[in-house]
């Protein structure tokens, strides 16, 4: 397949390689530009991908006129200045998740969004939501009335694990100022992309009651400082009717697994979202006809499903115009704000206990 695209990096950590690496496999886009913050880095990954240009400075990349669109995956506190600088260069952007590090940050790259309609921004929290076989499962169980009305989701996956055992390179997303917050922050995006897109957008956030626990978990790291949240659960109120009482922490001395409960008129459900958990769903059927049943549906595909060369697809078919994105910049800021009040970053008025 020839490639249509000529795609930057911007970001030349792990998840930088995991989108050059699935460009790649997509085979429409060729990734021309690599930008690292260091020098090292940058001779590393440009030798070891091949990749022809690269530099310290991602704005260098923003002059290249042959260059279609740029991957920011830089850490979050960095996202407005080189979202404005690539629209700015007429770059369409696909920007990682969380877009922001802070409510003012989010309101800058919400009006940056609405000044550039003419360029495509696709926003990563899709990647283990909305763009794998069991969100559009469960989307359609419910769009097609199966479980009835949905009036209470619930959602917990508490870890031991936190994100530097997952990438010791990534010490940034255990400040907050850098990243936003912790878990909330990191799989909270991922979370209400799927509760919310399963009942397609519509739940308005009207209330919520949180409580945040961060010191809860020991590094043995010479000089390592971690000031995020690690523990936290919520009970919020949508303006639908619906409730949703929502746990996640890593670095807790416990673990559940992740487990999403939804609760309708007719029946419930019970799966774990995530592409690699178990396939099954288990359906609970209580209207007249079928009162007491039990169903156990299995998601074929999931097995088989790559979140990531999923995303790069989805991207890839949004530049030729063959698809919509699946997360735009004011569907994921609607997330964010949640996500903020939770953490008592905003002037909502809110409960926070």
């Amino acid at each position: 397949m020839n490639s249509k695209f000529n795609i930057g990096i911007i970001g030349a950590g792990m998840i930088g390689d995991v989108h050059l690496e699935k460009i790649r496999q997509d085979g429409r886009g060729r990734v021309t530009w690599i930008a690292s913050r260091t020098e090292d880095t940058l001779s590393r990954k440009l030798k070891k991908y091949n990749v022809p240009n690269g530099s310290t400075d991602y704005r260098d990349m923003l002059d290249d006129t042959t260059l279609n669109a740029v991957v920011i995956a830089a850490p979050p506190f960095l996202h407005p200045e080189m979202l404005q600088d690539a629209l700015q260069s007429g770059k369409h952007v696909l920007l990682e998740k969380p877009m922001v590090a802070n409510p003012e940050q989010l309101d800058r790259i919400v009006r940056l969004a609405g000044e550039y309609k003419d360029l495509m921004i696709l926003e990563c929290s899709c990647r283990h939501a909305r763009l794998q076989p069991k969100f559009n499962a469960v989307r359609d169980m419910i769009r097609d009335g199966v479980l009835g009305e949905i009036y209470h989701i619930h959602h917990n996956h508490l870890m031991r694990s936190t994100f530097i055992e997952y990438n010791p390179a990534g010490t940034w997303a255990h400040r907050k100022e850098l990243a936003g917050g912790g878990p909330f922050m990191d799989w909270g995006v991922y979370d209400l992309s799927f509760h919310l897109g399963i009942l397609d957008d519509i739940p308005g956030l009207s209330s919520v009651q949180a409580f945040t626990r961060s010191g809860l978990k020991h590094y043995r790291i010479p000089g390592f400082y971690s000031d995020i949240e690690e523990h936290g659960a919520a009970y919020m109120n949508f303006d639908t009717g619906l409730t949703y009482y929502y746990e996640r922490g890593s670095g807790v001395p416990f673990e559940t697994g992740n487990e999403t409960r939804i609760y309708g008129t007719l029946g419930g459900l019970r799966i774990s979202y995530c592409s690699w958990d178990a396939p099954e769903m288990t359906l609970f059927l209580t209207d007249e006809n079928r009162a007491g049943m039990t169903e156990r549906r299995v998601v074929q595909e999931a097995a088989d499903h790559d979140d990531n060369l999923a995303l790069t697809t989805h991207f890839l078919d949004c530049l030729e115009g063959i698809s919509e994105p699946a997360m735009t910049v004011s569907l994921a800021a609607k997330h964010l704000r949640i996500l903020f009040q939770i953490l008592g970053q905003t002037s909502h008025s809110s409960k926070k206990s």
